[in-house]
């Protein structure tokens, strides 16, 4: 089975952004509001393919830098094992079942438990604990059923992220063969 590749991008201090899937695709925004969605693909660790160009992913945010343009995602890594887990302790019985971190600030993260999660504790906020090298996660501040409960954007955590990996798509109607 072929190794999964998920293409890191940064800012020029090498920050990362996002990550995107290997053949996700990633808008451009220029500064006279002109928008390119592009294709990339990885290449390395620190190399990507972006609209047909190769690029040091450094290169590539230096680049946008000097022009003022903005970069996003249009996709997202749905695959769960990406993402870092955490047991949170959902009562004082002891910890409840595997959250993944999705999305994270300064300050907080945002978690999910695809599967086995307490009535109404499905999604969380959680601090972000100061650590040696890398903050992690804190205590819950807060438990919820449905992202309505919780409005990510609030928070600060990019919404259309958290949806595309938390929800599954609706099912459109067709026609029954």
């Amino acid at each position: 089975m072929p190794e999964k590749k998920y293409i890191r991008f940064i800012n020029s201090d090498y920050k990362t952004l996002f990550h995107l899937p290997d053949g996700g695709r990633v808008r451009i925004v220029y500064p006279d509001g002109r928008q390119a969605d592009r294709v990339c693909r990885f290449i390395d660790e620190y190399h990507t393919d972006i609209g047909g160009y190769h690029y040091h992913i450094c290169e590539f945010a230096e680049r946008m830098e000097q022009v003022g343009a903005r970069y996003a995602p249009l996709d997202y890594i749905q695959d769960m094992e990406f993402y870092r887990k955490h047991f949170f302790a959902a009562s004082e019985a002891g910890s409840g079942p595997a959250y993944y971190i999705i999305d994270e600030t300064d300050t907080h993260g945002f978690a999910f438990a695809p599967r086995d999660a307490e009535k109404g504790k499905k999604y969380c906020v959680f601090e972000m604990a100061p650590n040696n090298y890398r903050p992690c996660p804190g205590k819950v501040v807060m438990w919820v059923r449905t992202l309505q409960d919780i409005c990510p954007q609030a928070w600060g955590f990019d919404l259309a992220k958290i949806r595309a990996v938390t929800q599954r798509p609706k099912k459109r109607p067709g026609h029954k063969h």
